[in-house]
């Protein structure tokens, strides 16, 4: 109980009956405002809405991985490595030729999907670049990620994400 000064037999009391009234009253409230549900509108009668229907996925991300004996494209195996290094017969142009060539398959996809999204083929309307996601054992050499950068490049996907881990400090 709290003193109200001067008089120390009087003390005052605190009625908490009301405040628990208002604090359900305000979740009761906000539990009743808040709605996972989309929006709803009403449409005025002279207005017609477009449809819309999607017939395309969106662009496939390609990912590759690897670790410490192969390379992976999405899920894909592509690549054995020896001795953390590409086989001298799957390197063309400095790049890795395999990954290169799943790359040009999933690039095809996508510009094909983006195709049939606009409607139309026009050389004026290109598709953006691609991305790709890399993810790579610590272990190996700048040099086997140079060529896999390449073998994206060459196959027109030229915005790199490498997946790295964050240090604790």
């Amino acid at each position: 109980m709290a003193s109200a000064g001067g008089d120390s037999s009087d003390s005052m009391s605190l009625n908490v009956m009301p405040m628990l009234d208002i604090f359900s009253i305000l979740v009761t409230f906000l539990l009743m405002s808040y709605s996972t549900d989309p929006t709803n509108h009403d449409i005025d009668q002279n207005l017609e809405l477009p449809d819309s229907v999607t017939l395309v996925s969106m662009d496939e991300v390609p990912s590759i991985t690897v670790n410490k004996n192969e390379i992976l494209v999405n899920t894909k195996k592509v690549i054995t490595l020896q001795n953390g290094k590409i086989p001298q017969g799957n390197i063309q142009q400095g790049a890795a030729y395999p990954v290169y060539q799943e790359l040009v398959e999933i690039q095809k996809v996508n510009k094909a999907a983006a195709e049939q999204l606009r409607g139309s083929t026009d050389s004026e309307k290109k598709a953006k670049p691609g991305e790709i996601t890399i993810e790579m054992d610590r272990k190996h050499d700048f040099e086997l990620l140079r060529r896999l950068m390449l073998a994206g490049q060459q196959a027109e996907f030229i915005t790199f994400k490498l997946l790295v881990a964050k240090e604790n400090i």
